[in-house]
């Protein structure tokens, strides 16, 4: 057993829990075999310039053939850093999310940090024990997709110095960077466009309660109701909370609450999900799209594109808004951290597909004059053959 193994490895037997196997080199054991002092090698690799050029070069070829590794935990104990980022998402399974990941994962894996994925469900329990959980482990910041931490859990992040970047979502009263896509011209565009296609009546499922992004999609709707004259009817706005069966129950309530000449003509949805979820109620309520209803959606998931699908939506450029979330992350952990707020505001654009027409004739005409019974015809027929 060599004396330079570290006093729990030595109690383990020099294996790795007890299987026979050998134990990881240590530091001691690198710089017994380089014949420098565990300082020199730690600086050794870590690059610094007070160490020869020779020794450094013994160090690097030495760990090399032992296949050492320095411990990124015990750096980061030493350093109070993790190398690590935090990524809490309220639902992993919505098809949204995925893209978003990605976009924060390719900026971080490229600068070899760690990424933390953390699903809440949307549950404020576990939300709070996420961002305890991540304290705990000195993360270097943290990103926040598509929900907001309660006032507890932010003062528990300000406390920390953990900068924060909220994503899709302002975190009011409290100072971090913040991500999203212009809401409110999205929305407008899909108006534009169902206007444009001569809809006059336009139905709106909306998103979460307590939802910045949700709010700015709402007042988009209801700006653009006001600006074309449109029918502006509060049934035809309905509640939804983003997800697929949400939007199948709305279109329900919105479909039934109307006669069905007054029925709304095109359906906006808060999100493709919610959309979806109207295409399944419009076709089990046996009212046919585009002919009868349009729909149009907001974000373009994947799915969205699928050929039985084919969702009219508004573009969000997911991965693109996970990179700059992280990008700006990483820069406010590099030092800048007294600078004001930042926010990033990404462009939408209107992707047309195969759930939007115009209007049927029927629906865009005036309501006909009742036509006249068959009793009444016939006494209509008597009286003009009387003369009278």
């Amino acid at each position: 057993m060599s004396r330079n193994r570290l006093p729990q490895e030595e109690a383990n037997g020099g294996t790795d829990a007890g299987q026979g196997s050998p134990a990881r080199p240590t530091i001691l054991d690198l710089a017994a075999l380089c014949g420098v002092s565990p300082a020199t090698v730690s600086n050794a690799l870590a690059g610094k310039p007070n160490v020869k050029a020779q020794t450094r070069d013994l160090v690097l070829r030495k760990a090399r053939e032992i296949g050492y590794h320095a411990s990124s935990t015990a750096r980061g104990l030493r350093m109070g850093r993790s190398w690590s980022i935090g990524l809490v998402v309220g639902d992993i399974a919505n098809p949204f999310v995925p893209d978003v990941v990605r976009g924060v994962e390719d900026v971080v894996w490229r600068e070899r940090k760690n990424l933390i994925l953390c699903n809440t469900d949307f549950q404020a329990e576990k939300k709070t024990a996420y961002v305890r959980s991540l304290l705990d482990k000195q993360i270097d910041g943290m990103i926040v997709l598509s929900q907001i931490l309660d006032d507890q859990d932010m003062e528990r992040v300000e406390a920390a110095g953990i900068p924060l970047v909220t994503v899709n979502r302002r975190a009011p009263g409290h100072s971090c960077d913040y991500v999203g896509i212009d809401n409110q011209a999205g929305v407008r565009m899909a108006m534009d466009y169902l206007v444009s296609l001569g809809h006059r009546r336009i139905g709106f499922i909306k998103g979460l309660f307590r939802s910045s992004s949700a709010d700015d999609r709402l007042a988009a709707y209801q700006e653009a109701v006001a600006a074309h004259g449109l029918d502006s009817d509060p049934s035809l706005v309905v509640q939804g909370d983003y997800s697929m069966e949400s939007g199948d129950s709305a279109t329900r309530n919105l479909m039934a609450a109307q006669r069905p000449t007054a029925r709304p003509t095109a359906i906006v949805a808060a999100n493709d999900l919610m959309a979806l979820g109207a295409l399944g109620a419009l076709h089990d309520l046996g009212i046919k799209v585009p002919s009868d209803v349009s729909v149009v959606g907001f974000d373009n998931i994947q799915l969205a594109e699928h050929p039985l699908l084919n969702l009219t939506t508004i573009n969000h450029p997911k991965r693109e808004t996970g990179d700059s979330a992280a990008r700006l992350l990483l820069q406010r952990i590099a030092g800048d951290r007294g600078d004001p707020p930042r926010s990033v505001i990404l462009k939408p654009s209107l992707i047309v597909r195969g759930t939007s027409a115009p209007p049927s004739a029927a629906a865009v005409a005036k309501p006909r004059r009742r036509s006249a019974s068959q009793p009444e015809k016939n006494q209509a027929e008597k009286k003009q053959a009387a003369g009278t």
